[in-house]
């Protein structure tokens, strides 16, 4: 099996997962269109067949005002002590070493020039890792190129991530260099670049439980002091106090996290693929009240970790922490849009490392083609995943999608007798 994966010209060919998930990344996305063409003769509104519809860089322009408001009071309360002006004054909805992290764009002259210089920068080094790693094991150039650009190219969550100029890039950056880091036995830095990734946003905090099956004590209490150092080095550098900065953080945050997570309208459902969408079903159905929903929804969450966590992902192979973590992280935050799906490329990648290696050694690995394919919906637009009409919607599809994934993980062993740090050596 193994001398078969080789072409005629002593080259590679892409393991059949590979090649199955690239051409139905392909087929989905010129699917995109088809569907958009037929839902825009049938007269829809924009947002339904274009999935690009909001403004250019919509989520980077919220904050130029209030920027120049920074390490004053105004900062967190504006306007007579009202915290929503918006648009002039929106206020920063985001934890303050997120808000600190922010603060370079709008310093400088073009905010969106320096916010796609270090998009552009992060693609290019991300496309070039993995094409060169595709070298190593023998696939052609062309193809090592072609696949991981066309893939970027055509990822619904990046498109969106950069069209917005979210700040979501730097967080990826953090959370997939750590699970680098991580995968090539550097516990200490993986726990240092997730801690300032839950600094910015709470959820990768969860991704320092990888370091427990490993009995790394030490690194996981670095990124708790790490997360903790870098919260409040930024209460201190925002100002004009760390207690004006705290209190202000804390009422912006909320107020924003209580809004949407209390919304149950067309645009969460289509938005937001976070399994609170689901539980409110489940809670209208039950008659359940919806305003003591959230309580019992993390403590059930946070059971669901644990047990998967001590039941079952301890002695599993590291690619199937990696990936039930990831898609625990992405999925349980009650306000999780498109662009957070981005934090699902570091475990497509490793899956696909394990999907070479499979081929390497001549053997095939139950579940994994269906696992990747999994993955395909999660980078589709929204919509080719939205139809009000037969209550589809891409919020819940996705949403159902990743704890498919989450459950896959549990159950199919991703691995080929490798070592860790050997299926990511590049």
């Amino acid at each position: 099996m193994a001398n078969e994966a080789r072409e005629a010209s002593g080259r590679v060919r892409l393991p059949p997962e590979l090649r199955a998930f690239w051409v139905a990344s392909l087929a989905t996305f010129a699917l995109t269109f088809v569907v958009g063409w037929l839902k825009w003769r049938a007269g829809l509104s924009r947002y339904n067949w274009d999935p690009l519809s909001d403004p250019l860089f919509g989520d980077l322009m919220e904050y130029p005002g209030t920027y120049q408001l920074l390490h004053s009071a105004a900062f967190f309360f504006n306007v007579a002590g009202n915290p929503w002006a918006y648009p002039m004054f929106s206020p920063v909805a985001y934890p303050p070493f997120a808000a600190a992290v922010m603060a370079p764009l709008y310093a400088f002259p073009i905010p969106e020039l320096l916010y796609l210089l270090v998009s552009g920068a992060w693609l290019a080094v991300l496309v070039g890792w993995v094409g060169r790693g595709l070298v190593r094991v023998g696939v052609a150039l062309a193809t090592a190129v072609l696949m991981p650009l066309s893939l970027v190219l055509i990822s619904f969550p990046i498109e969106r991530l950069v069209h917005q100029g979210n700040i979501e890039i730097v967080l990826w950056m953090l959370t997939a260099l750590g699970v680098l880091a991580f995968l090539r036995g550097h516990d200490d830095a993986a726990a240092l670049l997730w801690g300032l990734a839950a600094a910015m946003k709470l959820f990768p905090l969860v991704l320092l439980v990888l370091l427990l099956p490993r009995r790394k004590w030490r690194a996981f209490a670095e990124g708790v002091a790490t997360f903790v150092g870098a919260t409040v080095w930024a209460l201190w550098w925002l100002g004009p106090s760390v207690r004006v900065a705290w209190a202000g953080t804390m009422v912006n945050v909320f107020r924003y996290q209580g809004a949407r997570t209390a919304e149950w309208t067309l645009r969460e459902l289509v938005a937001n693929h976070s399994l609170i969408e689901v539980a409110k079903i489940v809670a209208m159905i039950a008659h359940y009240p919806m305003d003591k929903l959230t309580l019992p929804y993390f403590a059930c969450g946070a059971a669901v970790m644990g047990a998967a966590l001590f039941g079952k992902l301890w002695k599993m192979p590291v690619a199937n922490q990696v990936l039930a973590v990831s898609t625990f992280m992405v999925m349980f935050p009650p306000i999780s849009y498109y662009h957070a799906l981005v934090h699902m490329v570091a475990p497509l990648v490793l899956l696909g490392w394990i999907a070479i290696r499979a081929q390497q050694a001549g053997v095939r690995v139950r579940g994994l083609q269906g696992t990747m394919l999994l993955f395909v919906p999660l980078f589709a637009p929204f919509t080719l995943l939205t139809y009000p009409t037969v209550f589809v919607y891409c919020g819940l599809v996705q949403a159902l999608l990743l704890l498919v994934l989450f459950l896959c993980a549990l159950e199919y062993p991703f691995d080929v007798g490798v070592g860790e740090t050997d299926a990511v050596r590049g």
